[in-house]
């Protein structure tokens, strides 16, 4: 063999040599097995293995509610992972809000009816001008395509001009709003008549 065979196989030992030396260290490096120690210095030549960190590199956490993306075919396409169920709150019935009920026309009259007695007996029996005694009262109603009440009259029996219009007055002021009546689908303006007893001491 010639010298300039010689140097050439000498050389390409040399540069495979300096290769694989420098892939371990790539790999110690990026591989998580290289000791922390910032002041050291590798040097040409020293052992590699006392500077990898032989204990088992903890895995990274991941986080599971994040979104990822996946290359697939050269088309990218979204993956939500699996939802977290020890994050969520919890919901209970109770704190599910109820619908709404809704009151009947018999229940709207009972508590409009209730009002306006305790208010007719506060108001208007302790006015002078009307007479001790138990009356009866026909009220006359109607109830219009809206569900809006319209008080005709209020009839006291025995008869008093003084009660009369102002029970008719009372009830007016304070006149609630029904559920429609509907005839073949269609809302309808209705006459009611409903009595009640007021008995003034």
């Amino acid at each position: 063999m010639n010298a300039i065979m010689k140097k050439g196989i000498l050389f390409l030992l040399l540069t495979s040599s300096v290769i694989a030396n420098a892939q371990t260290l790539k790999e110690a490096l990026y591989g998580g097995k290289l000791k922390t120690d910032s002041g050291t210095v590798i040097r040409k030549g020293e052992d590699l293995g006392s500077k990898i960190d032989t204990s088992k590199k903890k895995p990274v956490e991941v986080d599971k509610n994040k979104t990822v993306v996946v290359k697939k075919d050269s088309v990218m396409s979204t993956v939500t992972p699996p939802l977290d169920t020890t994050k969520l709150a919890v919901v209970t019935d109770s704190a599910v809000a109820a619908p709404p009920t809704v009151k009947s026309n018999n229940q709207i009259w009972k508590q409009f009816i209730d009002s306006a007695s305790a208010q007719l007996k506060r108001d208007v029996l302790p006015d002078k001008k009307i007479k001790s005694g138990t009356y009866y009262i026909l009220i006359d109603y109607d109830i219009d395509v809206d569900g809006k009440v319209i008080i005709n009259n209020a009839t006291p029996d025995p008869a008093d001009r003084n009660l009369q219009e102002l029970v008719r007055q009372t009830l007016e002021a304070a006149a609630p709003t029904m559920n429609p009546i509907l005839s073949n689908g269609k809302p309808k303006r209705v006459s009611k008549k409903y009595n009640f007893v007021l008995t003034k001491e």
